[in-house]
């Protein structure tokens, strides 16, 4: 389902396309590259991880894209952005009861993060179709995914060490004091925790937690699934799967349950899609792939740290998680409309003091403690409504593309999905809704006129 949310003049009598740019590119126009932000954003994360400023290019990419969504004459939305826009708002008036100076700009900070990735869903679906776009767009998610396994396997060899970034030279001794400043811009290679006896570093690069680093993985998995399915036989598809099974070590050193279980579900999800579908080709390779990754963790010392991380009972871990949430749970019950703006630290005195802040233990608690049960309502009916729209997606590639926000829903309590992992989340939905387009023939131009035919149910 599409809706026009900007519009420019239009012949009488002609047919409305329902999705967007059909118009050819005048000749006038920059032949900057429409997914130059893209480059920006995914390729290039590394150089800014370095520079300690990975957490704010976000918000600042977004602008730009901004300014060329309202540039078009006509930009095109699905019927799910209405509950973006309903949650944007909503966040915005439960930050009108902050006081704080230091509460309003991290305030801030978590709402253009939200706004960015509402800005970067309508960039990518509203590229041109043409030029193997929805290709290259995957492609840009599949180099990120490599990036993420490369700071994997960064984070197990360099471990807890770190380094001070170029930016954080240039900021004020005040601001760089402030801890929640120093989460963002300074670069964490993992953590390094006591497990079975012998100290794990569980890889977080190019993010602060390890929890941002399972998260990701989680969702760029599916994507990688994507891009094997998407390309053909020869050398690229195997390298894609070398790095796959790779990706298997940081992931077991990670020691995240989550992930893997968000991992199982897309995977539960495309197979019982495939087998709908009949499909019992690609139902069959799944398979293939599936056993030898779960051989090469079985015969390898993998196995141990992998069935470690869901026999092992985390007692004081759990504990806290689940003190936590249910602080978040009667923070919101207090305050229901709007929370409490942001996150809270636990009152002195408390037996949990020190620990991590109420709301900051996954991405749902968040929402109800810092905005209330609109806000989170809204937040999940936007992924929810998504799902639903997108059912119908072209070829496998396209299927596990729709799994992302499934397997992102299935992290939502237990990680948070700033400031990285909302973005990647919403680049792959929106190609989940281009992938249930019918292609437009690759004439070489820059945009072409789309078919009259779709997939997916438009108003």
């Amino acid at each position: 389902m599409s809706a026009l949310i900007g519009s420019g003049q239009q012949t009488p009598g002609a047919a409305q396309d329902p999705r967007p740019d059909y118009h050819r590119q005048k000749a006038w126009a920059p032949r900057l590259s429409a997914t130059w932000p893209l480059t920006v954003l995914f390729v290039a994360f590394p150089i800014w991880w370095v520079a300690g400023v990975s957490a704010f290019i976000w918000p600042i990419v977004a602008v730009p894209m901004l300014v060329a969504l309202i540039w078009r004459q006509r930009t095109r939305a699905p019927v799910a952005i209405v509950f973006w826009l309903g949650f944007i708002s909503w966040v915005l008036m439960s930050g009108l009861q902050l006081q704080s100076a230091t509460k309003i700009a991290t305030f801030s900070y978590r709402l253009a993060l939200y706004a960015g990735a509402g800005v970067l869903f309508l960039y990518v679906y509203n590229l041109p179709r043409a030029g193997r776009m929805d290709a290259r767009v995957l492609r840009f998610l599949t180099y990120f995914w490599m990036i993420v396994v490369a700071g994997g396997y960064a984070g197990i060899v360099v471990g807890a060490h770190t380094f001070t970034p170029p930016f954080e030279l240039l900021l004020p001794h005040g601001l760089r004091s402030q801890p929640f400043v120093q989460e963002l811009v300074q670069p964490v290679f993992a953590s390094v925790q006591g497990f079975l006896g012998h100290p794990v570093p569980r890889p977080a690069a190019p993010f602060t937690y390890t929890n941002n680093w399972g998260g990701n993985i989680g969702v760029l998995t599916m994507v990688a699934l994507a891009a094997i399915a998407a390309a053909g036989p020869g050398r690229r598809r195997k390298l894609l799967l070398a790095v796959l099974a790779a990706s298997l070590v940081p992931m077991a050193f990670s020691l995240n349950r989550g992930m893997f279980l968000s991992i199982g579900v897309g995977i539960l999800y495309v197979t019982a899609r495939l087998v709908g579908r009949g499909r019992i080709g690609a139902f069959a390779a799944l398979l293939v792939v599936t056993a030898v990754l779960v051989l090469i963790v079985a015969l390898t010392p993998l196995g141990q740290l992998v069935t470690g991380s869901f026999t092992t009972t985390h007692g004081h871990s759990n504990q806290v998680r689940l003190s936590l949430y249910q602080q978040a749970i009667a923070g919101a019950n207090q305050s229901p409309l709007f929370g409490y703006g942001e996150p809270q630290e636990i009152a002195v005195g408390h037996a949990l003091v020190g620990t991590p802040a109420i709301g900051t233990q996954g991405q749902l608690w968040m929402l109800l403690y810092s905005n209330g049960y609109p806000a989170a309502t809204l937040f999940v009916s936007f992924f929810l409504t998504v799902l639903w729209q997108t059912r119908r997606p072209r070829g496998t590639a396209g299927l596990w593309l729709q799994a992302v926000p499934l397997v992102a829903l299935a992290q939502v309590a237990v990680y948070g999905w700033l400031p990285s992992e909302l973005q990647v989340i919403m680049v792959a939905t929106a190609l989940a809704y281009r992938r249930c387009w019918k292609p437009a023939s690759d004439t070489g131009t820059e945009v072409t006129r789309f078919s009259d035919a779709t997939n997916c149910p438009v108003q």
